[in-house]
């Protein structure tokens, strides 16, 4: 009767082996079908998504946070404000962990609880930020951002043509008819000019001219605006930014309306041409670094950010580059001509001239519709 009870008991160590065998089996079979997806979430979890403007990080930046930090970095490139304005629309800037917005961006998403509220205790070097570009009415407590580069809307002219100072430069000599500048003898004959391309930025530079501000516009006032700039189409030879510079050195232009970050690049070519806030007042863009409020990698993001405020870091994006950095000290490398010039770098006199404009979304579509009305005018 033993032996019955001995072969049961070895018939269900067997099933049992079998099964072991057939489980392991399954197991190694699961585990080489979804190693790849498992690999592939376990690399997301140790990389970090950045969305920014071209020359922004230098490359060498990029890997020494890598190296520093044990992560990777996947760099996205945009060109302009409006790519990444839609992407926030869209679905809230997703699969982005770090994003480099303009500050008027900044208002738009942040007040819309579109960004992730930053951590002081995880961004140290945030006091090396210029003093002059926080607590800014966009993010008035940098609840959501960080400066990271900044630069100012100028006229470059040419000293060959024009006979003036630069304190002396005005917002007429681009919105008024040229005949007015020979009137004055500031120029022996009259010329045509390079104008921004941007609808918003044209718009409020006109303001500045017009009005001395950049908010609070009546009707009758943004009629005003429309028609200066209708009005300003018969001189204009080009509307561009980043061609300007072309224009002014093949003499086509001996004026034009320039960002001061290009203007250092003309410096450092020749000694022809010289930039100058106007004396009505213009317009300063802060670039800034900001968390999307979807990204999973918030500590992580921050980190990111905060090495990118570090002086040796800031200098070297900022010299790679030629950008005026939010850093303070990473200024301190750019050649002291540039440094000591006041239209380059402002001092807090010509910081009081420079507007920050912010426009309202309900005012969007009408600066669009006005300036497609310039365009095809």
């Amino acid at each position: 009767m033993i032996r019955p009870a001995s072969a049961g008991k070895s018939a269900i160590h067997v099933v049992l082996r079998r099964a072991v065998v057939i489980v392991a089996y399954l197991g190694l079979f699961m585990l080489f079908l979804y190693f790849p997806l498992l690999m592939e979430y376990w690399s997301d979890l140790q990389a970090l998504n950045v969305c920014v403007f071209a020359e922004t990080f230098s490359p060498q930046a990029i890997s020494r946070f890598e190296q520093e930090a044990g992560v990777k970095v996947h760099v996205t490139y945009v060109e302009i404000d409006d790519q990444l304005h839609a992407k926030f629309r869209m679905n809230g800037a997703l699969g982005y962990d770090v994003v480099n917005i303009s500050d008027y961006v900044v208002h738009s998403v942040g007040s819309a609880g579109q960004l992730a509220a930053l951590d002081n205790q995880l961004l140290p070097n945030l006091h090396r930020v210029e003093p002059c570009l926080v607590n800014l009415v966009f993010d008035p407590e940098n609840q959501y951002s960080v400066p990271h580069k900044w630069y100012v809307y100028g006229m470059v002219y040419d000293k060959q043509a024009f006979r003036l100072a630069p304190e002396d430069v005005s917002l007429s000599f681009l919105f008024e008819t040229p005949a007015m500048a020979v009137a004055k003898g500031v120029i022996s004959a009259p010329y045509r000019v390079c104008m921004l391309d941007d609808a918003r930025d044209a718009f409020f530079m006109a303001a500045i001219y017009l009005f001395g501000r950049v908010e609070g516009f009546s009707a009758a006032e943004l009629h005003k605006i429309r028609d200066l700039l209708l009005a300003q189409k018969k001189w204009v030879e080009a509307y561009t930014l980043h061609s300007a510079q072309y224009f002014l050195h093949a003499g086509i232009t001996p004026l034009a309306l320039m960002s001061s970050n290009y203007m250092r690049k003309m410096y450092e070519a020749s000694d022809r041409f010289t930039f100058a806030i106007p004396k009505e007042g213009s317009m300063l863009v802060v670039e800034n670094l900001a968390v999307p409020a979807t990204s999973k990698k918030v500590v992580l993001a921050q980190r990111f950010i905060n090495f990118m405020l570090r002086d040796d870091i800031a200098a070297l994006n900022s010299g790679t580059y030629g950008f005026n950095s939010a850093n303070k000290y990473a200024n301190q490398h750019v050649p002291e001509r540039l440094r000591q010039n006041k239209h380059l770098f402002p001092d807090a006199g010509m910081f009081k001239r420079l507007h920050i404009p912010l426009l309202p979304e309900h005012m969007r579509k009408l600066v669009d519709d006005m300036w497609l009305e310039v365009s095809f005018s």
